[in-house]
């Protein structure tokens, strides 16, 4: 793992990166990657404006993930910083469908924004869940409610990923992905996640 202060980059995703340019996306990569960082500096920006101090931001091979300390925030306040990340990106797929007329990276845009949205704990739509839940009634009950939500939605993504391989012999990427929301919900990769709120903020992409 390298590391640069409060950055640290993964063997896991300079890995990624490399089976990406040997898949030939090398061209649409270094869009992804740009998508990414807008999505990422949505959160740091909507982070800082609410005063929480960043701790780390480390790059994985299932995307970002931001440790930053949130425990004087109000719930809403969280969920406004969670959303941030994919609300840039959406914002952006409007300008440059509407505006640039850039179809690609609109479409890229649109796409992170909308996976980074799944109620999985390892991504911004389940993190927002979990906020929501605990906000409402408590963290026990977010805990139960998130464990099943993501994971029956983590298991339709994969099983429509593995089917969309299986017909058009494509999808590697979206196996990927689906595989990131699924792993961490597993015994095995079962982690703090979403459940410690004021430390993991963002594993989203």
């Amino acid at each position: 793992m390298l590391r640069w202060g409060k950055v640290e980059i993964g063997w896991g995703f300079a890995a990624l990166t490399a089976l990406a340019l040997l898949a030939g996306a090398g061209e649409v990569l270094p869009l992804v990657m740009v998508s990414s960082a807008c999505h990422e500096l949505g959160h740091l920006a909507a982070l800082r404006l609410a005063g929480a101090g960043v701790e780390r931001f480390r790059l994985t091979a299932f995307g970002a993930e931001i440790r930053a300390d949130t425990r004087r925030l109000s719930y809403p306040r969280e969920i406004v910083c969670t959303l941030a990340g994919p609300a840039v990106n959406l914002l952006l797929a409007l300008a440059f469908a509407r505006w640039a007329g850039d179809d690609v990276a609109a479409g890229a845009n649109l796409l992170l924004g909308c996976f980074n949205l799944l109620p999985v704990p390892a991504l911004d739509g389940g993190r927002a869940l979990h906020l929501l839940v605990s906000w409402l009634r408590n963290p026990l009950a977010a805990d139960k409610v998130c464990r099943w939500v993501g994971l029956s939605c983590a298991l339709g993504l994969t099983g429509a990923a593995l089917a969309m391989t299986a017909r058009y012999h494509a999808g590697l990427f979206l196996l990927l992905g689906a595989a990131g929301t699924l792993l961490p919900q597993l015994p095995i990769g079962q982690s703090a996640g979403v459940r410690a709120r004021g430390r993991k903020y963002s594993g989203g992409t």
